[in-house]
């Protein structure tokens, strides 16, 4: 009897072990609720931790801490540091996209020429996020408990396809497909610039 009940207790330990082991698995796998980075005791949106609402193309956060000068001009620098932030990943973004568009295709031809058109097409890039950033806008704006200001800046789905759009006809006015002498190749990165329209 006494073996009977040593082998269930020593089960029940191992069980417990196990079911202890999987909670701390489950809860490694949980994220960290979001915090105010200035106010760290402060639970915030989630967007304050770069989880971006599923509306929107993209979107960057921006912060203007606490300032004399009043909320007017805080709100204006937050919105420009997220501008920003949300130009570096456009470019990022769409220059990615571009390069799976043409990494199974146009890869056959010389490297040399998909490296300068590559390096054309960010250019392109560049210059549409510059005349552009008019489609993003101020999303949402949350004062800390420190007196900071958090702001979204966006661009929903259709500015973001818009703005991809302009830099696909941007490029191809710039003839990128002129650098290559093949004619398979200038087709396939054709069709490589118009598949980026249809994403």
């Amino acid at each position: 009897m006494f073996k009977k009940s040593l082998v269930i207790g020593t089960a029940v330990l191992s069980l417990a072990a196990c079911q202890s082991t999987q909670s701390t698995v489950e809860q490694a796998q949980q994220f960290a609720q979001c915090t105010f980075p200035d106010s760290p005791t402060h639970e915030a949106p989630a967007w304050v931790c770069d989880v971006m609402p599923q509306d929107l193309g993209a979107g960057a956060m921006g912060y203007a801490k606490k300032s004399r000068a009043g909320i007017g001009v805080m709100r204006e620098r937050a919105v420009n540091a997220a501008r920003v932030q949300l130009a570096s990943q456009f470019q990022t973004d769409v220059s990615n996209m571009f390069r799976e568009a043409i990494e199974g295709s146009v890869l056959s031809s010389n490297e040399a020429e998909v490296e300068s058109v590559t390096e054309t097409f960010e250019s392109v890039t560049q210059n549409v996020v510059t005349q552009n950033l008019t489609n993003s806008k101020l999303i949402v704006s949350q004062v800390s408990p420190a007196g900071g200001l958090y702001v979204l800046v966006g661009m929903d789905k259709e500015a973001f396809k818009s703005s991809v759009n302009q830099v696909v006809d941007q490029a191809s006015e710039a003839k990128l497909w002129n650098q290559f002498n093949n004619e398979k190749a200038e087709q396939e990165l054709s069709n490589a610039l118009n598949s980026l329209k249809s994403m």
